[in-house]
């Protein structure tokens, strides 16, 4: 009830921010950014309500003077690094069988019963799924899953995830374990609320990376570094440290093996919040992310008002998050099939 209460508070101290503050306008390009409240106070400028990460940066004068200078604000371009090794390699449409899915879940046993269900239609059988299960060990034991195994350690259970700094590491190195006897090229992650919506996602994914030449594709990729983006300025003691600095959402991500297995031993920021941690430590380590086009708009860090499966399906997405009414998985469940029949007649 209290957290209820501080969320609320919060949002409508945000929307009154918002209200009362003025237009953020990139100085590069005239483009908005976003609204937000600035205003002087102990030797800071403060920056209140602005729902965007930006960069603040000192604006040329026409002429020199010594008692004026501005401060503008403006934006990182889109994430486009290249790979520091010229190698790439994406699974073919005839060997989309080396795409491991790994599930994560903390459910009851028939709840997750019926997710891996919904996973088989979507194509992945389940000698493809790995699940890794946050849940408790007396639960554990009961899933008749095969594949699967039990988290231990406790900063995947955060109830305050950025703050907490929730980490996924434990789930990299478990599963880069479990890849050692596989024949495994890639992996898929996805939290159990982010749902496929095609029956042919892996080989859309595979399609995607090869485009994009990449390692990683992701959702949200954006670039946070210098910025306002609270996550990278509580990312370590010296932000500065970290010259690039990514941010993609923690729902769903597709990896080659390479890259998954390095971000798995490499440890350097590990303690901070996994969605900055991981696509950082992929880039740093010289790797290509690139965001999945045209989807990012479908995946959502918030419970919002979303659109139906099958209104998100004709207006072209391939997953949605999030979705955690058991209704819509057995709607999602039945447009998955009828999607699967109608192009086996095809």
């Amino acid at each position: 009830m209290l957290k209820q209460l501080k969320q609320s508070l919060r949002n409508i101290g945000v929307w009154f921010f918002r209200l009362i503050g003025s237009e953020i306008r990139d100085c590069r390009t005239g483009k908005p950014l976003g609204r937000g409240l600035i205003f002087y106070w102990g030797g800071r400028v403060h920056l209140l309500g602005c729902n965007c990460a930006v960069v603040p940066l000192p604006l040329p004068e026409p002429r020199v003077t010594y008692w004026k200078q501005s401060i503008g604000f403006t934006a990182h371009p889109e994430v486009d690094f290249p790979r520091l090794s010229p190698q790439v390699s994406s699974p073919s449409a005839q060997d989309l069988t080396k795409v491991l899915l790994v599930l994560l879940d903390h459910r009851d046993p028939a709840s997750i019963e019926k997710t891996i269900s919904l996973w088989e239609k979507a194509g992945f059988e389940k000698e493809r799924i790995l699940l890794a299960y946050g849940g408790g060990p007396e639960a554990f034991e009961k899933i008749a899953h095969d594949k699967k195994f039990l988290l231990n350690e406790l900063r995947h259970r955060t109830s305050d995830h950025q703050r907490e700094k929730q980490s996924y590491r434990e789930i990299f190195t478990r599963v880069s374990d479990w890849l050692t006897a596989t024949s495994f090229t890639h992996v898929l992650f996805h939290e159990y609320d982010h749902v496929p919506l095609i029956p042919d996602l892996a080989a859309r994914l595979a399609r995607c990376m090869a485009e994009e030449q990449a390692d990683v594709l992701a959702y949200h990729l954006g670039r946070v570094d210098a910025s306002t983006n609270a996550h990278w300025l509580a990312m370590v003691s010296d932000t500065y440290k970290q010259p690039v600095a990514l941010s993609m959402i923690g729902t769903g991500h597709f990896w080659t093996r390479e890259a998954w297995e390095a971000v798995s031993r490499d440890h350097s920021i590990a303690d901070s919040y996994l969605e900055l941690d991981l696509p950082t430590t992929a880039h740093r380590l010289g790797y290509r992310l690139r965001e999945i086009r045209s989807q990012s708009e479908f995946v959502s860090n918030l419970e919002k008002k979303r659109l139906s499966p099958e209104a998100a399906v004709a207006a072209g997405a391939w997953t949605l998050h999030p979705v955690k009414n058991s209704q819509i998985f057995d709607i999602v469940e039945q447009h998955i099939k009828m999607q699967s029949s109608a192009s086996t007649r095809e």
